[in-house]
């Protein structure tokens, strides 16, 4: 029989490209190795990595425990979200009772596991868990609060005041708080993860799907004893995303975070627990939030846009 049949799966999206990425893959395995509950699984989805000696590099990564972690490789680039379908899928089949997104460069708290275990047995109706988080640079070292992206500050601004917890989350996160699930923080029921799968996008798929998550579940639980490990590496800005897509970066996330949060608003219409009135506020409160992130990034053009689109929202009042 197997010892580990049923257990909750840590699902760690992976793109190797270079050395760094390896050794940050490495670091975040051996903090799932070191949680205080043992009883897990991960998978580690490679997302068609492209350098060479790829699968020996897996296989190596994967021998560090071969009863608890597994690989799965695709065939093809699909980013983040796809990977992450995968290994929800991969948990899906193999009975686990709920999932933990760990991101391939963060580091887990140890004991993750065992808080989130613990307060998914207390509180059945919470299926969505999400935890404090630190900002560490490329040497695991804290960064300080005014060397982060002002984006980012205002997750750990909210984290530290009033964490937004109960039904219906996504409505505060998405007017008043902003995000603040970050991904390497994130425990959802299998099930409820199974329904509301990632969009194949290139920025925020995370955004996207938690909106979905939390209008489509029961209730949204914050563990304040938790800290994960969030890598900016001192030579760049902000995320790996950020990085990569450079000036495209912002007005990609105002896309695909509004239309995440008009299927939240949808969901939450079609189930009866929102009004169309309702609803309209609700898109020109967030329209007005993310003008202010926008301004706070420094984005003036699309902080104007955002604040002429909550204008639209609501004919003849002042936005």
């Amino acid at each position: 029989m197997d010892p580990l049949a049923g257990s909750p799966v840590f699902v760690v999206p992976h793109y190797g490209d270079g050395p760094r990425a390896w050794d940050y893959l490495e670091r975040t395995v051996r903090s799932l190795l070191a949680q205080s509950d043992t009883g897990w699984r991960a998978v580690i989805v490679d997302d068609a990595s492209p350098d060479t000696g790829a699968g020996a590099r897996l296989a190596g990564i994967a021998a560090l425990d071969p009863e608890r972690l597994h690989v799965v490789r695709q065939d093809r680039n699909g980013g983040p979200g796809s990977a992450r379908n995968e290994g929800v899928r991969w948990a899906a089949a193999r009975q686990a009772p709920f999932v933990l997104f760990q991101d391939s460069d963060d580091l887990a708290d140890p004991e993750r596991l065992d808080r989130t275990r613990r307060r998914f047995a207390e509180e059945p109706g919470t299926d969505f868990l999400y935890s404090a988080f630190e900002v560490i640079d490329e040497h695991d070292k804290p960064v300080p609060r005014d060397e982060i992206t002002p984006s980012v500050r205002e997750i750990l601004d909210a984290l530290d005041t009033d964490p937004v917890q109960g039904p219906d989350g996504w409505l505060p996160i998405g007017t008043v708080t902003g995000y603040v699930t970050l991904t390497s923080t994130v425990a959802v029921r299998t099930g409820l993860a199974s329904r509301h799968p990632f969009p194949h996008t290139a920025v925020s798929e995370d955004a996207h799907a938690w909106f979905r998550l939390l209008a489509g579940g029961t209730g949204l639980g914050f563990l304040p004893d938790v800290t994960a490990g969030y890598r900016i590496p001192r030579s760049t800005a902000g995320s790996a995303s950020r990085e990569r897509l450079g000036d495209d970066f912002y007005s990609l996330m105002l896309l695909v975070d509004l239309d995440g949060f008009l299927g939240a608003a949808t969901a939450a219409l079609d189930a009866g627990r929102m009004s169309l009135a309702e609803l309209r506020e609700a898109v020109r409160r967030f329209h007005l939030h993310q003008a202010g992130t926008m301004a706070a990034e420094g984005r003036t053009a699309a902080a104007e846009i955002c604040r002429a689109l909550a204008a639209v929202q609501a004919p003849g009042r002042a936005a």
